[in-house]
């Protein structure tokens, strides 16, 4: 899905992969995934660091786009409210009054605020436990990078939450919370066959005051070259077949040439071509049998979403802790 807004297009990915868009001197991370038929977006902004969260409903008829959405800039949140009208609407039965003026029935309507002192309410007594349910997904970014040429079964690195996840209307892990992830499997590719993969388990989760959890998680999306194996979590590299085989040939098809060229002078075009042919298939394969494949590269800043495997659980006193 594209987007054009104030002069610049924005993709959202349907399927839950991430997309970037750079705009500037800003870089946009989108990553959306489903809530029946809403959708739900992720933005991480880099250039100045900020991220949006937004849900886009359409209403039952199809002819109103409501986008809920949660800008968050040092540690401050923004909640707005956007609502598009299909210019095939029906006149409308009831139109929103902005500063005592009929808003226009086509285009956009911008709800005002609600006002920030609200009329007295019975008192909520806020729930004691706080739960992040299996299935919970984090959007998390890479703080160290992992190449499968140099990284080993056991090794770790380490990631923090891109954005953050909120429940119950608290914030329950904010932006920066620590999280360690153990290498479980890590194969460099071959130079004859075998594709490069890496595989790991997500094992601790570390709040910014300090409140720790163990947790298990795999990687349900990420923006890596390769397969992902949702199931399993593990990113498989790319073959490096085709590849290979083009550089055969194409070394075979210039020494051919060379070796014609060599005949020629000696009184034997066709023995010298088949010389050329030969050698230039031998050195071509010697070359592909020294070079493996592609491997998994995750570069520092890559971001990813993993998928809890277990519920988390956090007490009001845990998260009302101060660093």
């Amino acid at each position: 899905m594209k987007v054009d807004a104030d002069g610049f297009q924005l993709t959202y990915a349907l399927d839950g992969k991430p997309t970037k868009t750079r705009l500037g001197e800003e870089n946009y991370n989108i990553v959306t995934k489903w809530e029946g038929s809403a959708l739900l977006t992720t933005i991480i902004v880099a250039g100045p660091d900020y991220s949006i969260q937004e849900r886009w409903a359409k209403s039952s008829d199809g002819y109103r786009l409501t986008v809920s959405r949660n800008v968050i800039r040092g540690g401050k949140e923004n909640e707005s409210e956007l609502v598009y009208l299909s210019p095939n609407a029906p006149p409308q039965s009831a139109v929103a009054v902005i500063e005592n003026r009929p808003a226009p029935r086509r285009g956009l309507v911008v709800r005002p605020p609600v006002d920030a002192t609200p009329a007295p309410v019975a008192a909520v007594v806020p729930p004691q436990e706080y739960l992040v349910k299996t299935g919970t997904r984090l959007l998390l970014r890479l703080t160290n990078d992992v190449n499968t040429k140099r990284t080993v079964v056991g090794d770790r690195f380490y990631l923090e939450t891109a954005a953050p996840l909120f429940g119950d209307g608290k914030l329950i892990i904010p932006v920066g919370t620590y999280v360690t992830a153990l290498v479980t499997e890590a194969h460099q590719a071959g130079r004859v066959k075998g594709k490069s993969s890496l595989n790991v388990r997500f094992d601790s989760l570390t709040l910014p005051n300090g409140v720790s959890r163990n947790f298990d998680g795999r990687i349900a999306t990420a923006g890596v070259d390769g397969k992902l194996d949702k199931e399993e979590g593990r990113i498989e590299g790319d073959g490096g077949k085709s590849k290979d085989a083009k550089t055969v040939a194409k070394t075979g098809a210039a020494t051919t040439g060379l070796g014609s060229i060599i005949g020629s002078a000696a009184g034997h075009a066709g023995a010298g071509a088949a010389v050329g042919a030969a050698a230039g298939a031998a050195g071509a394969l010697a070359g592909v049998l020294m070079t493996r494949g592609p491997e998994v590269v995750l570069p520092k800043g890559t971001t990813m979403e993993i998928e809890l495997d277990r519920d988390l659980h956090f007490s009001a006193a845990e998260l009302a802790r101060t660093p």
